[in-house]
């Protein structure tokens, strides 16, 4: 994988894998969306929903470049937060037309460059070189589901977090087992020693794809795609990726392995999601072309970053 090279910030300011003891495990939801929604994983540790934390969507202008500033290599602001709600913690007050995606579906994303671009005039070269730049359809698994009002209060603002999907294990040497297959999975016996294929309600549109269980993004929905279509899991299944969740971020905290190269530790970050929400499209049906290789999306990321700078520096 080729990434830019960055520098880590302290973890306060990244995103922080969850702690997931049976006892801490996330009940079912009060939220009226569905008959049996399904718990979020607990992997906003570094996000409190009470006021006070780190800046959320809320706070940021997502057509601003102040959106890439939780980027392990820029700097972070110290705004207070507005509280976001998971499914196990949503008052009534939240219409179900809010909160669209659960977690345990699978979703198609890319970065919603037009968001971006709103940060710049109409008709000026800097948003005509933000539109112009190119980016992929990825898929993923939905870990965590949030909603919270605008900063000026005008709509409701949903967040996800979502785990990468892939054709194959990730490729960083000491990370290969951070994965699970998905149904109908005949592929690679490495991957099918992470235990049994995960098995979607409806099924799962690709053959031999991996999940992967500690590397993912953290996406702010700008336009959803609406599909009767959906690739979820039951509640059993999502609870099982959840068990071998927590068991891989308890390995990769503690792999060694992967803490004595800089050069790999920064690869291991920028594959994390961070901690602020990335502008995105986002589509219910996963069917159709999409990018194989998440690092591409990461790459993409710190691409569009980097464009974004050099305009603002007037180059």
């Amino acid at each position: 994988m080729a990434f830019p090279q960055l520098t880590i910030l302290t973890s306060s300011a990244r995103y922080s894998p969850p702690h997931l003891a049976s006892s801490t495990r996330i009940t079912t939801a009060i939220m009226p969306i569905r008959e049996t929604p399904l718990p979020p994983l607990n992997i906003q540790a570094a996000r409190p929903i009470s006021p006070g934390g780190c800046p959320s969507a809320g706070d940021v202008d997502m057509a601003s470049p102040t959106l890439w500033a939780s980027l392990p290599d820029r700097p972070r602001t110290s705004e207070s937060r507005r509280p976001s709600f998971s499914v196990s913690n949503a008052p009534d007050t939240v219409p179900p037309s809010a909160w669209r995606i659960q977690p345990g579906q699978y979703v198609a994303f890319m970065i919603d460059t037009e968001a971006a671009a709103l940060h710049y005039p109409e008709g000026s070269k800097e948003r005509e070189a933000v539109l112009q730049f190119a980016v992929g359809r990825y898929i993923g698994l939905v870990v965590g589901s949030y909603v919270q009002r605008s900063e000026d209060n005008s709509r409701w603002v949903e967040e996800l977090v979502v785990m990468f999907v892939a054709p194959a294990v990730p490729s960083l040497v000491g990370t290969e087992r951070y994965c699970m297959p998905i149904a109908p999975f005949h592929g690679d016996v490495d991957v099918m020693a992470r235990g049994p294929p995960l098995r979607t309600k409806t099924l799962f549109p690709w053959a031999d794809r991996a999940q992967w269980t500690t590397f993912g993004t953290r996406l702010q929905v700008q336009r959803l795609h609406e599909s009767q279509l959906l690739f979820d899991m039951d509640e059993d299944e999502f609870a099982r990726f959840e068990q071998r969740v927590t068991s891989d971020w308890e390995h990769l905290d503690a792999n060694a392995a992967l803490k004595v190269n800089e050069d790999v530790k920064n690869i291991v970050a920028k594959l994390q999601p961070p901690m602020e929400p990335l502008p995105a499209v986002v589509w219910r049906d996963i069917r159709g072309k999409h990018g194989e290789d998440p690092s591409d999306f990461v790459n993409e990321v710190y691409a569009l970053d980097g464009l974004m700078q050099r305009l603002a520096a007037g180059q």
